[in-house]
């Protein structure tokens, strides 16, 4: 236990009173073994500790139910616009499965094509969290999740503090945070079942290590086991962020329970069972080995690794940075206009703020004030640090060093996610506060120190919303930068004269209006909180001045906070939001308009995918087109880079707004654009409804053709410009960023290349016969499509001279290999982004296929690192068992 500082005197006797972890303290309560506990015994102390126990989980579960019941009763499902949007990348691969019998690695509908374990991934080993996931499939999202959230946190606080009551709160104040409902709606699924269960991580991370003293191998082993299984779990999520933000905190932690044992002595155990959390944590990475080793491969390739040091770029990564006083949506939650548009911080646009609320934050004082436990220092040290990580380029003196320094710290975007953590340390504070409101100290000095430090907490919290409440809408601008100018923009296009003084007087009532219900919103939450707090007060002080019992206090504190952050909650998870959807109008979901039906039927019409591609409006956010078609566009948090490049540098153009060679690069045989089409297309048909117009695009390069020249170019600005000038034809000349391998050359002669293999030559001959027997489509002159799916391309191509038959999918070496006439064959870069097989002269099956290693090994390692955990916390919790029930000693 950690010391605290000499504290001054508080009595007549003017003798110090003792503060929890002295000497003196230690002195006074020698005869107790866990700390100062309350004397009282009523009804609720007298409960076995099961009792207690049914009667908050019962709490909790009532609050779950409670909580989701617009999304569990009333034959509605939560599908939020990013659920929706995960479901429209993932049409085609779930169509594929249900007619092909398995899963797909990779999905040519988006993004010209990228691996499918991003989107819909093939299944692991199961775990325990499968339990939740199969309530999940029947029905009981986000019942079943939130569950297993306030019961995580319950279980952390109470194995902290040894109070229920204390549970609930924590519990409570962390699963109604309203961050948690916000991203529900938005539909952030991955985020929501990672932040579920990050309280279990943290609690096997806690057991293993304070473990008690000399209690053998076994426990050991077992915690280990436990901890790997919670860390493995957490990581299944699919949200390593919020994994890496538990991480951090986990390592504070670690460092104050380091710092503890170095001061008393208990080095030897610290080593031990820092050791042990090494074990685990090797151990948990075994267990995700799928499908983290293929994605760890495959973010190699993508925007996630383009910044200078191997991760996003600064600027890309800190959107989404927290406001320095947006911070005070913590405390009041309409403070800075709730959700867009009445938002009006710095973040573009925000679904609503952060908010834990001031029942939370007193009793997080309170803890952080009179409880001297590593924990509390460590989670008061990481709720610091989470706030300044949430500031992003806002404090960038922090902020910088950490993206240039900290291992994975450049791989992560929106720094205001931070907060999340940030809510749950709150959480975990206000568990330890409530743990202080209820035990009696051991001496009346500290006694009077509580109730000192209880009302001063409340007093300066009451200053803050006083003055928000009063003075807010002078004190704070209550306007978003820019705001102004933007409105005369808007009354610009519409053909306004900015200049009218009675457009600007309109301007004026319109930021007046939109400021007065800003105002409005801060005064209001001011004023709630005001009271909530009054009310916290008052039921603290009942406690410490011996009014009421401590379970009637607790009791109270945990119905404040969760009609506090109900109420909140409810503003933005409801029966009325549009996330929530008839279970019978799920299948329609993905909005289908006419445009893409029509492109549908020419889909049919060419002989069915792999023909051609659809450039949709604004491709590099469209998730809705892949749904139907193969499309340039998609929408996904983790792109190939290659085809960032495409949309940054390739495909825009100051003139035409859109590069006509590169619309001709990806084979965009259709381009879709609001109202109009582009001059080297033909348009075809406007949807009467979207005013979306069809064009046709017969410049558009095959899905595959041969050509016999090529160029090669290093650099890749060079490359790109010379790709945009349109000064190549590239149906005749390949662009390459290296030559081409030893053996191969091509006939056009602008390449100093060895010749072609003899016996590549000879081997075509052989499959003449063969391929007349083959029914195919044709692409290109001497190209013909002869099988078409996600993992797999099959080509006949008949080449009169040495060629290189250019393939237009997205170029990825990691997984995608190619055989000529069965025999291997390389795959090289052309074009910038496409792929590129040499051919000898004759005729050829071509196949391509997507079977990454990476993903055959770390399923492999996942299922043998799973049993074997898992076998092994069975055998020992058996052994342990057996152990305690005959007294056998270790």
């Amino acid at each position: 236990m950690a010391k605290s500082t000499r504290s001054t005197p508080t009595s007549k006797t003017n003798k110090p009173a003792p503060l929890e972890g002295n000497k003196e303290w230690r002195k006074r309560g020698r005869v107790r073994h866990v700390g100062p506990t309350l004397g009282e015994k009523t009804w609720w102390e007298n409960l076995p500790a099961w009792g207690r126990h049914a009667i908050s989980l019962g709490f909790l579960l009532i609050v779950a139910l409670g909580f989701t019941a617009p999304a569990t009763f009333g034959g509605k499902k939560l599908a939020g616009d990013d659920t929706v949007r995960w479901r429209a990348t993932a049409e085609a691969l779930l169509d594929w499965e249900e007619t092909g019998g398995k899963r797909a690695l990779w999905t040519p509908n988006v993004f010209a094509g990228m691996p499918a374990y991003l989107i819909h991934d093939t299944a692991g080993p199961p775990s325990v969290d499968s339990i939740p996931s199969a309530l999940r499939k029947v029905g009981l999202w986000p019942l079943a999740h939130l569950v297993v959230l306030l019961f995580g946190a319950y279980a952390l606080v109470v194995f902290l503090t040894r109070t229920p009551l204390a549970g609930v709160i924590g519990a409570v104040g962390y699963g109604l945070s309203t961050y948690l409902p916000i991203i529900l709606v938005a539909g952030h699924n991955s985020k929501f079942i990672a932040l579920a269960w990050a309280p279990w991580l943290l609690l096997a991370f806690g057991a293993l290590i304070r473990r008690p003293a000399g209690s053998g191998w076994q426990l050991a082993a077992l915690l280990t086991g436990l901890f790997a299984i919670a860390a493995a779990v957490n990581l299944r999520a699919g949200h390593v962020q919020i994994t890496y933000y538990v991480v951090i905190i986990a390592a504070i932690w670690w460092v104050a329970e380091g710092i503890a044992d170095v001061k008393t002595g208990q080095l030897k155990a610290y080593g031990l069972s820092t050791l042990f959390l090494l074990a685990g944590s090797v151990l948990a990475l075994l267990m995700v080995a799928h499908p983290y080793l293929v994605q760890w491969e495959y973010k190699a390739f993508t925007t996630r690794s383009a910044g200078p040091g191997g991760g996003l770029a600064w600027q890309y990564a800190m959107n989404w940075s927290q406001g320095v006083g947006e911070t005070l949506t913590l405390l009041v939650s309409g403070a800075y206009g709730g959700a867009s548009p009445t938002y009006w911080g710095p973040k573009v646009f925000t679904s609503g703020p952060h908010y834990v609320g001031p029942v939370v934050l007193f009793l997080a004082v309170l803890g952080i004030a009179g409880v001297a436990r590593r924990s509390v220092f460590a989670f008061t040290g990481a709720g610091v640090l989470t706030i300044l990580f949430a500031l992003g380029e806002n404090f960038s003196l922090l902020n910088r060093p950490a993206f240039e320094l900290l291992p994975l710290f450049s791989s992560f975007r929106v720094p205001e996610t931070w907060l999340a953590a940030t809510a749950l340390l709150l959480a975990l504070l206000s568990g330890w506060g409530a743990y202080y409101v209820q035990r009696r100290e051991a001496t009346p000095e500290a006694e009077t120190r509580k109730r000192r430090t209880a009302l001063a907490t409340a007093g300066a919290f009451a200053v803050i919303l006083g003055l928000l409440a009063v003075a807010g809408p002078s004190l704070l601008s209550l306007e978003k930068e820019g705001e102004g100018v933007q409105i005369e923009q808007m009354a610009a296009q519409q053909g306004l004269d900015t200049q009218d003084p009675a457009v600007r007087q309109q301007i004026g009532q319109i930021l007046s209006q939109t400021r007065s219900e800003r105002a409005e919103m801060l005064t209001g939450d001011a004023w709630r909180a005001l009271l909530l707090l009054a009310f916290a007060l008052t039921l603290v002080a009942a406690r410490l001045w011996g009014k009421i019992p401590s379970w009637a206090a607790l009791t109270g504190l945990a119905l404040l906070v969760t009609i506090d952050l109900w109420g909140v909650g409810r503003r933005y998870f409801n029966e009325d939001v549009d996330a929530l959807r008839r279970r019978s109008d799920l299948a329609v979901a993905v909005p289908e308009g006419d445009a893409d039906r029509f492109i549908e039927e020419r889909v049919i019409e060419a002989g069915g995918p792999g023909t051609f591609r659809v450039l949709p409006p604004n491709p590099s956010q469209n998730a809705y087109s892949s749904a139907f078609y193969e499309s340039v566009g998609g929408y996904h948090g983790a792109k190939l880079a290659l085809i960032q490049d495409y949309f940054d540098r390739l495909l825009p153009d100051d003139s035409t707004g859109l590069n006509e060679t590169a619309i001709d690069l990806l084979a965009a045989r259709y381009v879709v654009l609001p109202g109009g089409a582009l001059p080297s297309t033909t348009p075809l048909f406007q949807d009467p409804a979207t005013g979306l117009v069809v064009a046709e695009n017969p410049d558009a390069l095959p899905r595959a053709f041969l050509v016999q020249d090529a160029e090669v170019i290093e650099d890749d600005p060079a490359m790109i410009a010379r790709i945009r000038s349109g000064e190549v034809d590239l149906r005749q000349t390949a662009l390459l960023h290296e030559p081409l391998p030893d053996g191969f050359a091509l006939a056009g002669g602008r390449m100093p290349l060895a010749p072609a293999a003899d016996s590549l030559l000879a081997d075509s001959l052989a499959v003449d016969t063969a391929m007349d027997s083959l029914g195919a489509r044709p692409l290109a002159p001497g190209v013909s499509l002869v099988r078409f799916s996600p993992d797999e391309i099959v080509w006949t191509v008949a080449a009169d001279a040495p060629s290189l038959l250019v393939v237009n999918e997205i170029y990825y070496p990691a997984g995608w290999t190619a055989t000529v006439d069965s025999r291997e064959a390389p795959i090289v870069r052309a074009n910038y982004l496409l792929r590129g097989v040499p051919l000898p002269e004759g005729r050829h099956v071509v196949t391509m296929r997507f079977r990454p290693e990476s993903h055959k090994q770390g399923v492999t390692i996942a299922w043998i690192a799973t049993l074997l955990t898992y076998l092994g916390v069975i055998a020992l919790s058996g052994l342990l068992w057996y152990r305690r029930g005959h007294g056998t000693e270790d």
